[in-house]
């Protein structure tokens, strides 16, 4: 509320220290009525006004309008000997009487000022009051009872005929085929456009191309190259698809028609080249059943580039640029929804940007289910806590000073005295939400509407100064955080392992691949789910490399007819299938143990195959069919050996 000529000095707010023989002739020891709405003026104050702890109300009011810039109203309301959070003044001893230890230990209130309702304004995103504000917290250091806590929402079931599924048919709950057509049909449509000639690939190469990557996360080689080349061959890759067609169907990989994308939604949506298979992607995510305790994080997409308007950079990531992508993860790494990052929309909300984020991922949610969400401090508010609750929804997470809604918690200097282990906390006795500051290494405060310190646990840390392991106490909060919080960064961790990087002149591959990628990671954890759901025994359970595997063989094995001309005689052995293999030069020049041999079939000269063939001549060192008229010079030639 704007100040006015006419405010009394009771009710502005003091920018500088009043005098002490000021400060009781101002207003401020009027007589506190029971229900504290109307004020005596100074003329009527009485003397039993003017004797409420005049020296304590001096004190405190000096020491709290240097740090909170309170008004003297504010004091007298602090110090008020009917209000019930009003402690800690008394002393045994007045001449050990310590103001400043003593105000840590008063329980502030913020109680609310009578002003009509058209003066009344909306909390700040970062919980700080304003002048004219209807105070809307109020801190006491009370006990904790969080109300009904028991969840009511679907929970994961074990498949109903009672057996794991095939790795593929995990991945195709979020690959399905209808994406895979999609990415038939627009590929065809953007070949034509981009050369004017169709690339005319089909659902099963496009499988192909899935399992390829898939098998180059797990042996990776520094280029795509090598995987085809004569020394560094890896056949379950150099089998499948040919080099040249497997680099130009990277090229025209797509998922949409430039053509029928309008200009306002190409101006509005900066991901509208992958769209389709984002949407596609996050409904098949929508549908699995989420878990009681969900955490909600960002992730990164590696890149960096000059071209992309999304680019983001994040310090102290493991890959600080790329694209910033918000997550909903269970513990366990499942991923249940998300949302790219497209930067700042240059609106400002009531909740402030990451606060905004968690209403959002957490929309599919049953309401009043009792859902647990966790996030850190990026994403925590008083206010988001509050909206939360309004859905029937808990929260428990990391804040900043600025959020806590003028909580007065002992600062770190102050914990840091007191030692490790030192816990504070108060209770918002309008909402119901503890806010709680613990000393670990540094302090550490959280904001939570279903878990309080207690019970609190023992941890075990290391003393430098004693050279020793010690036992601390730990807010039952803080465990709960630790144990739930770590979904996305989890689910991080996932991606990055199996993973090879495919390059691309599109910005937007780099984020076509990494959705690939989590599909992976998300068929895997689902199995795994599956398989404890089950009760099967835990050694049978396929692990990562193992399940990528089985699904990148299924990809390109299954319905697949080899090439070549088939045999018309089944009985027939199956033909040897020769390969060719560089001479090592080290070998060829040692001069041990190249001799002339026989061998039992007759072949071709591995120097001169169109002049001499049908012959038994061989290198015993080399294992090379050679005639023996070119038998010296195999040895000292640049050969190729063919078995």
């Amino acid at each position: 509320m704007p100040r006015t000529r006419n405010q009394s000095p009771s009710t502005r707010q003091l920018n500088h220290l009043e005098s002490r023989e000021t400060f009781h002739s101002l207003e401020t020891l009027a007589v506190l009525g029971a229900n504290k709405v109307s004020r005596a003026s100074p003329s009527g104050a009485t003397a039993s006004s003017l004797a409420v702890l005049p020296g304590v109300a001096w004190v405190y009011y000096k020491i709290m309008a240097q740090h909170r810039r309170m008004t003297v109203d504010n004091v007298l309301d602090e110090i008020d000997g009917t209000s019930s959070d009003y402690e800690g003044l008394e002393s045994d001893d007045d001449d050990d009487f310590d103001a400043t230890q003593q105000t840590t230990n008063l329980q502030l209130q913020q109680e609310s000022d009578n002003e009509s309702e058209d003066e009344e304004e909306e909390e700040p995103t970062n919980g700080n009051a304003v002048r004219g504000q209807r105070r809307e917290y109020r801190w006491l250091k009370a006990n904790f009872t969080p109300s009904a806590l028991d969840f009511t929402g679907p929970k994961p079931e074990p498949p109903v005929d009672g057996a794991t599924h095939t790795p593929l048919e995990y991945f195709r709950r979020f690959i399905s085929t209808e994406m895979i057509d999609n990415i038939v049909q627009q590929t065809n449509i953007y070949s034509v456009q981009k050369t004017g000639t169709s690339v005319q690939t089909d659902h099963k190469e496009i499988e192909k191309i899935f399992g390829v990557y898939f098998h180059m996360g797990l042996v990776r080689m520094s280029s795509v190259r090598q995987y085809w080349e004569i020394e560094t061959s890896y056949p379950p890759v150099s089998t499948a698809i040919g080099r040249n067609r497997f680099r130009d169907l990277l090229t025209k990989l797509h998922v949409v028609n430039n053509l029928t994308v309008s200009d306002e939604n190409k101006q509005k949506d900066k991901l509208w080249k992958v769209r389709p298979w984002l949407e596609s992607f996050r409904e098949n995510c929508l549908k699995l059943t989420p878990e009681e305790n969900v955490s909600i994080d960002e992730m990164m997409c590696e890149f960096r580039g000059k071209t992309n308007p999304i680019q983001q950079y994040i310090k102290g990531k493991p890959h600080p640029w790329g694209f910033k992508i918000w997550g909903r993860a269970d513990p366990a790494g499942i991923l249940y929804d998300f949302d790219v990052y497209q930067g700042g929309t240059g609106q400002r909300s009531a909740l402030g940007q990451g606060a905004d984020v968690v209403p959002k991922l957490t929309e599919s949610l049953k309401y009043n289910s009792n859902y647990k969400i966790f996030a850190d401090n990026f994403f925590t508010s008083m206010g988001l806590i509050t909206a939360l609750n309004e859905r029937g929804m808990r929260y428990t997470g990391t804040v900043r000073k600025n959020r806590m809604g003028q909580c007065a918690l002992l600062q770190e200097k102050e914990l840091k005295k007191k030692g490790r282990g030192t816990i504070d906390y108060r209770v918002d006795q309008n909402h119901n939400i503890i806010a709680v500051r613990w000393y670990d290494n540094r302090a550490v405060s959280l904001l939570s509407s279903v878990t309080g310190v207690e019970p609190t646990q023992q941890v075990r840390r290391w003393v430098k100064s004693k050279k020793n392991y010690e036992y601390f106490a730990m807010p039952a909060i803080v465990a709960s955080y630790n144990q739930s919080m770590g979904g996305v960064d989890l689910l991080d961790s996932f991606t990055a392992a199996y993973r090879f990087k495919l390059r691309s002149r599109r910005w937007y591959m780099y984020l076509f691949w990494h959705i690939v990628t989590l599909a992976m990671v998300n068929a895997w954890n689902i199995y795994r789910r599956e398989h404890r759901l089950l009760g099967l025994p835990k050694k049978e359970m396929l692990s990562r490399r193992k399940f990528q595997a089985g699904v990148a063989d299924a990809l390109i094995n299954v319905n697949t007819v080899k090439r070549g001309r088939p045999s018309l005689d089944d009985s027939a052995a199956a033909k040897k299938i020769s390969k060719v293999v560089v001479v090592n030069e080290d070998v060829r020049f040692d001069n041990i143990g190249h001799w002339p041999g026989k061998c039992e079939s007759r072949g071709r000269c591995t120097v001169r195959p169109t002049t001499h063939n049908k012959f038994q001549d061989t290198c015993d060192h080399m294992a090379a069919q050679s005639h023996m008229v070119c038998h010296t010079d195999s040895c000292t030639s640049n050969l190729q050996l063919t078995s």
